[in-house]
């Protein structure tokens, strides 16, 4: 009897973690990630977003382990993904401050703020905001905005831009310009239609370059793999599977280098 009951007690907490992991989505709950080394762990938490989560993560890897460079260089990459994702987010503030939109501008302020904290000009800006909150609904704001600013003007600029970028090729940023209008005018021109084009024509040249890289890998040339991968980075900073073979090309690299070192 006492053997069913424990038994039944196992089953039962089984299904709880189950429904934990189900029910809440829990990376860290998963048998992959329990099992992975503080390295793995942060590309697992790197491939969702949570980047103070895997800045962490890396921190508990000590110079001397295995994975210590390769933490370093995904430090150093998130450092440069951050300032370029909070430069993009401080150039579009400012263009919404200048039209007078000082809602719109305070919410990319504070996007760019989170991808960069040091960054001391833009964090002036969400706290000036607060202020005004504090003095004006934002119901009233809003309204006196849409009806002196013209949203239109400030479309057609970056409309104009995305066809630039588009025409040379430069799809990333031609697919932030067009981003942009489709939140300031969602039926602009044909946005919708060349955003779609930009994005279709990325992810063709990604899965291109992407290609070619595991053909290298697969060949045991990681040099020219990994260049390939770098420009699908350019173009699709999260995508999962380059990122995930570049690192294990790196790995291998430097495990190949190590062992070359000790056989001279």
């Amino acid at each position: 009897m006492r053997f069913d009951y424990l038994k039944t007690n196992a089953a039962i907490g089984v299904r709880l973690v189950i429904i934990l992991i189900i029910s809440y989505g829990c990376t860290q709950l998963t048998p992959s990630y329990l099992t992975a080394s503080a390295y793995e762990k942060s590309l697992i938490l790197y491939n969702e977003g949570r980047l103070v989560e895997v800045r962490e993560k890396l921190a508990e890897i000590k110079k001397g382990e295995p994975d210590y460079k390769a933490a370093q260089e995904l430090l150093l990459k998130m450092d440069i993904l951050s300032l370029r994702l909070s430069e993009k987010h401080r150039e579009l503030a400012e263009e919404y401050e200048k039209a007078g939109l000082s809602f719109l501008a305070a919410n990319e302020y504070r996007l760019a703020l989170k991808f960069d904290p040091t960054n001391q000009s833009t964090r002036k800006k969400p706290i000036e905001e607060r202020k005004e909150k504090e003095t004006k609904p934002i119901e009233e704001r809003n309204e006196k905005e849409t009806k002196t600013v013209n949203r239109e003007a400030i479309a057609k600029k970056h409309y104009e831009k995305g066809v630039a970028f588009l025409e040379s090729k430069q799809f990333a940023k031609a697919i932030d310009e067009f981003t942009s209008v489709m939140k300031l005018i969602p039926s602009y021109s044909d946005t919708e239609k060349l955003l779609a084009s930009a994005k279709k024509e990325r992810d063709e040249i990604v899965d291109a370059h992407l290609k070619k890289g595991i053909d290298y890998f697969q060949k045991e040339e990681l040099e020219l793999a990994i260049r390939e991968w770098d420009l699908v980075l350019e173009l699709d900073p999260f995508n999962k599977t380059a990122i995930d073979y570049k690192t294990k090309a790196e790995i291998i690299k430097e495990k190949m280098k190590d062992i070359r070192e000790k056989n001279k």
